[in-house]
């Protein structure tokens, strides 16, 4: 593809790429989604012309005349793509890279967190055996399996994210992990475009997730969830608010985690200039003092890699000590953020 195609196609993408494939009326409109679907799966030896005469000239039921060499196309008006968006179009680009694995949560590295309320008499082991100060990180990415699921916008994720708790700084007991949470899931991403008191709903995810910390016997824990994630935005503000239902086990190692844990958590996500601020919240509302909120800042270091601080006060920080409260404050590096 030439260069002129290549300009064309991002500023289409830019303008055209999640808007609704079904409800348009407006005949700009659907040229441009042409566009956009032909740069992305069409023929890429196509010359420019032959480009736009393909979609001027496709079956369509607003009658639109072709355009000869000598015509000009009408300007596209520019507009300016949301968060959501944002972060779908730099998937987009990379999708097709066998070198690149898209991030799915947050990807950071904790190089200190301290918990000022420790629970290790779990592990039947005395409490100063543990530091309390140690490393934690998570690692998080997704692949697609099938795009365009039923010819649809729905595309069909498979996810798994990593969180570790390592005493990297205790030798006295040779730097063991403390904790390790495994957590793969499967997913549906809808695109979405309605408005709540000026609140976009720009993306629905629905999904089965399984998580473990992959222990036996007394420290086994384990539960599995289906759950949906509704996504709104507004201007630099998103808000996520993810419902579950606890899938019910027969040996159930955990059979109270959903009272510590909550069924739902409510996320909000501002981001300002290279800065993103989050705010995580659970069990705001369940009689039992047992809300749990998280606090996230990270900002820009050098290249690609961001200064990261997390603050984390309630239950569930861990699965191991998902019944114990927990006050933690931890800074590091992020490799990748929400946004």
């Amino acid at each position: 593809m030439n260069s002129n195609l290549q300009t064309i196609g991002l500023a289409i993408c830019i303008g055209a790429t999640l808007s609704p494939r079904y409800l348009s009326a407006d005949p700009l409109a659907d040229y441009e989604r042409c566009i956009w679907e032909q740069l992305r799966d069409g023929d890429q030896a196509m010359r420019i012309m032959e480009l736009k005469q393909h979609c001027l000239n496709r079956p369509d039921p607003i009658d639109q005349p072709a355009l000869s060499d000598s015509d000009t196309l009408p300007p596209v008006a520019e507009k300016s793509i949301s968060l959501v968006e944002n972060r779908i179009l730099e998937e987009i680009k990379t999708r097709s890279n066998p070198f690149v694995i898209s991030p799915h949560k947050q990807n950071y590295v904790l190089l200190a967190s301290y918990n000022d309320k420790p629970n290790y008499e779990v592990y039947n082991t005395p409490p100063s055996d543990f530091d309390r100060v140690e490393m934690k990180f998570q690692l998080s990415f997704k692949m697609p399996v099938v795009e365009s699921l039923f010819d649809t916008r729905a595309d069909l994720y498979a996810a798994y994210t990593n969180l570790s708790f390592w005493q990297a700084y205790n030798r006295e007991i040779s730097s063991p992990f403390r904790e390790t949470v495994h957590e793969p899931e499967m997913f549906l991403v809808i695109p979405n475009d309605w408005s709540l008191f000026g609140w976009r709903n720009s993306l629905q995810q629905y999904g089965v997730v399984h998580q473990s910390n992959g222990q036996g016997g007394f420290l086994s824990r384990s539960w599995n969830r289906i759950y949906a994630n509704l996504i709104f935005e507004h201007d630099n503000f998103l808000m996520g608010f993810k419902p579950w239902y606890r899938i019910p086990e027969d040996n159930d190692d955990n059979p109270d985690i959903d009272d510590f844990l909550g069924r739902y958590e409510l996320r909000g996500i501002y981001k300002h200039e290279n800065q993103t601020f989050s705010l995580l919240l659970r069990n705001l509302f369940d009689g039992d003092n047992r809300q749990t909120m998280q606090l996230d800042w990270s900002f820009p270091l050098h290249g690609r890699w961001r200064g990261y601080l997390q603050y984390f006060n309630g239950y569930g920080e861990s699965l191991i000590e998902y019944n114990v409260e927990s006050h933690r404050l931890g800074f590091g590096v992020q490799l990748t953020d929400w946004l």
